[in-house]
């Protein structure tokens, strides 16, 4: 059975991409239907928050802290974290990267079918339009960090998304389980930047290198 981690709240804006698989349940190559979109973060952010959600799984499931550091490190298990200038960040059918997508790691996060995410905008209302959330948008995602395994792939985590409120507009992209909204959410200006905290990091360059 796979293990998860805590959830927690993205400490900086991330940029929506693919979100018509959160508008329409999408099914995968082996037949597995789920919610999912993929969340750009500036490989100027740190992702210290999503790393320690990462390995905090990985532990529960494969051994204990060292054993999962150990094994992320050796490239044992497949790590979550995605290179936008890299080439999963790149169009299959024509090689361009996807709008949006160089100079960031990116998630592809994911929801099983009977656990939709729960998508708010600003006040914290129901997002009920594509024209709320659309790809290029920038907001807050609550995530957990879960770990799966199988005799294709082996072992690795994935994020799972379960709240993401907008924040901000953006240039559009193109492309198209329960959360207490009243813990992770509150209500945000129209503009705003991150703050200079969250542009520390080493990002997936230090443990998932």
């Amino acid at each position: 059975m796979a293990s998860r981690s805590e959830q927690f709240k993205t400490p900086a804006l991330v940029r929506a991409a693919f979100v018509d698989g959160l508008f329409e349940v999408v099914t995968d190559d082996r037949g597995s239907k789920s919610w999912t979109c993929s969340l750009l973060i500036p490989k100027s952010d740190s992702l210290a928050a999503y790393e320690k959600a990462a390995v905090e799984a990985a532990a529960a499931e494969w051994g204990g802290n060292e054993k999962a550091i150990k094994m992320i490190k050796d490239k044992i298990i497949h790590s979550p974290f995605l290179d936008g200038d890299g080439p999963q960040g790149k169009s299959k059918k024509t090689g361009e990267p996807h709008a949006g997508f160089p100079g960031h790691w990116f998630l592809r996060v994911k929801s099983g079918e009977a656990y939709r995410p729960t998508l708010i905008d600003r006040k914290k209302l129901p997002i009920t339009s594509r024209d709320q959330l659309y790809s290029g948008c920038y907001g807050y995602a609550v995530l957990h960090c879960f770990t799966w395994e199988n005799k294709e792939k082996g072992k690795g985590l994935t994020f799972g998304l379960d709240m993401f409120q907008v924040a901000k507009d953006g240039d559009r992209l193109g492309g198209g389980g329960g959360v207490d909204v009243d813990k992770w959410a509150e209500e945000i200006p129209d503009e705003g930047a991150a703050p200079d905290s969250t542009k520390s990091g080493a990002g997936a360059g230090g443990l998932f290198g």
